[in-house]
């Protein structure tokens, strides 16, 4: 998922196109579904369990903080969602030692402290999250067949991700992993600049590793979004819709979005806690949208009361009950965009 031609794959399951399997169907007659065979999607990552083994350097009680905090973005994932959601980890029992998670840690690989370690994880997972989670475990076919009974399109799923332990976590990343590099900061100034991110990016590979301890992502028939805590400028945007092969054949769609200050007010004032977002950019886009992180949470408690003037909204959750706000509307210089809820 981290690097070309499979960058920019939705990271959930998806109708796939008859024109490039890596991207979505854009009608309503897909019949073949897809997934990426290595769900990294958030950091924390359920699998494989040589990973934790070494990162932890067999200590279940650091490892298993983990893998809760994973379940508890998959409840999320689900209920944000609107419809059931499906994670693809990595299992692999036990195996040999590989530098790609821990290299200063070696001791147990292939013998008995492993094996403890590993029918822990077993029996976690398949007794005690079953209990605590609505979890059930389906095949590949089971997943398939499920979206053709009750989809008729690629549903949209909505996931947020947040770390409070990122030296852990940042095992599954690939500028670690390979060159020893920790690009993930604790949050992106506002103003941050989506250009000089883009730049930076394509001259480094295109490595998809996050930017912030947070991360919403949005993704459906038509596009993937991501957004880093506290930009509300998307930090990636894949379109789907554009599906015509070119003299090399297809290619994902990397959308460079353009250069967008935003000039808010406060979540104050009269008439439900208004707030105004003035957009200064010289360009265009239609269908744009941003994030609003941290919303006040009256709105999710009264989402029928949300007035905008935006074209549509989506409200997503971390696992800390923060709630953001995705916003959607056609950007053009000085438009200003208003949100409040409308008295009870």
């Amino acid at each position: 998922a981290n690097y070309k031609p499979w960058l920019g794959m939705p990271e959930f399951p998806y109708f796939a196109s008859p024109i490039d399997c890596r991207k979505t169907n854009q009608g309503d007659e897909g019949s073949v579904v897809v997934h990426q065979w290595d769900f990294c999607g958030g950091f924390h990552f359920l699998g494989p369990v040589r990973y934790h083994y070494g990162v932890s350097e067999n200590q279940w009680d650091v490892a298993i903080q983990c893998l809760l905090q994973g379940m508890e973005e998959a409840k999320n994932l689900a209920e944000m969602s609107g419809h059931p959601a499906f994670l693809v980890p990595l299992y692999d029992g036990v195996t040999k030692h590989y530098d790609v998670s821990n290299p200063l840690f070696k001791d147990g690989y292939e013998g008995e402290t492993m094996l403890r370690f590993v029918d822990q994880y077993q029996k976690h997972f398949f007794f005690q999250f079953t209990k605590d989670y609505k979890l059930a475990f389906a095949r590949s076919l089971d997943i398939a067949d499920y979206y053709r009974r009750h989809f008729k399109v690629t549903p949209r799923t909505v996931f947020v991700s947040k770390t409070d332990h990122l030296l852990y976590d940042v095992w599954w990343q690939t500028k670690w992993t390979i060159d020893r590099q920790l690009v993930t900061r604790h949050r992106l100034p506002w103003l941050t600049r989506i250009s000089t991110i883009m730049d930076e990016r394509e001259s480094d590979g295109q490595c998809k590793d996050p930017l912030s301890c947070e991360y919403l992502l949005l993704e459906d028939q038509a596009q993937q979004i991501r957004f880093e805590r506290e930009s509300p400028n998307p930090i990636w945007w894949f379109d789907y819709t554009d599906q015509q092969p070119g003299p090399l054949g297809s290619e994902i769609s990397h959308v460079e979005t353009p250069d967008v200050d935003i000039d808010p007010t406060k979540w104050s004032g009269d008439g439900g806690l208004p707030i105004r977002l003035k957009m200064q950019t010289r360009a265009h886009f239609k269908d744009y949208a941003i994030a609003l992180w941290n919303v006040p949470k009256v709105l999710a408690e009264h989402p029928d009361r949300i007035e905008t003037n935006a074209k549509e909204y989506v409200l997503a959750k971390n696992t800390d009950d923060e709630i953001h706000m995705v916003l959607f509307f056609d950007l053009e210089p000085n438009i200003e965009i208003m949100v409040q809820l409308k008295d009870g």
